[in-house]
């Protein structure tokens, strides 16, 4: 069973009748309520409850991951999201009108897995902070830059350009 709409609904609204009473009860009465304790308890009981019942209900994009696991297509975005979550991003059938473009994949505490094509002329700039990149020529970037060359890229022929931050969590290249 899925709760979702109407649960988040029923939530948020008695979350806030909760709270204003809370505080009309603290303001008239000079009860020594603490209404933000209450806020944040209330919250992450809501988190809780909603990742049981069929996980969070967050309205994102298609190029986004957030709270789940899921693959993503290599299509019309030029900007992939990995959030405390697990996705795949997968470049590896990527049609040739896209060749010469840029994108762009962040994940942020969270794992990361790009597919790649070693066919394909690609240049890989990763970007980690307190986070791992492990790339298909063996190397790891824990902190700072690295950039990777696919075996067929030349330097005066058109390639695909990505773009990879990792923050606080784990990025793996496979072929």
């Amino acid at each position: 069973m899925r709760f979702g709409f109407a649960f988040n609904g029923i939530f948020w609204g008695g979350f806030l009748i909760v709270l204003g009473l809370l505080a009309v009860f603290k303001a008239v009465f000079h009860l020594n309520i603490s209404v933000f304790r209450i806020a944040v308890a209330l919250f992450l009981i809501y988190i809780g409850l909603s990742m049981l019942f069929g996980g969070p209900h967050f309205h994102v994009e298609n190029n986004t991951v957030l709270f789940g696991d899921r693959e993503l297509i290599v299509a019309e975005q030029d900007e992939y999201n990995v959030v405390f979550s697990r996705g795949l991003v997968d470049f590896s059938d990527l049609p040739t009108e896209h060749r010469n473009r840029s994108f762009e994949v962040n994940v942020v505490f969270g794992q990361g897995m790009i597919k790649i094509n070693p066919a394909v002329p690609m240049i890989i700039k990763v970007s980690s902070v307190f986070a791992g990149a492990q790339l298909p020529d063996g190397n790891r970037v824990t902190m700072g830059d690295y950039t990777y060359r696919t075996p067929s890229y030349a330097d005066n022929n058109e390639a695909i350009r990505v773009e990879a931050n990792v923050v606080f969590g784990n990025l793996i290249f496979t072929e």
